[in-house]
């Protein structure tokens, strides 16, 4: 059986980099909050425990 008569794996192939080309700068803008958040906590940290 020749799934290719089945399947437009072309068509699938580019609504998937469609998709991800749109979905990428918010994925990317959530990321960078979550990085920021990180970053700040640890050095907030660092200070809260240096100055015990």
């Amino acid at each position: 059986m020749n799934v290719s008569d089945l399947w437009d794996f072309t068509f699938f192939w580019q609504m998937f980099r469609n998709f991800i080309a749109t979905a990428a700068p918010f994925v990317m803008v959530v990321m960078a909050v979550y990085v920021v958040k990180l970053l700040l906590s640890s050095i907030m940290s660092a200070v809260a425990r240096r100055k015990e």
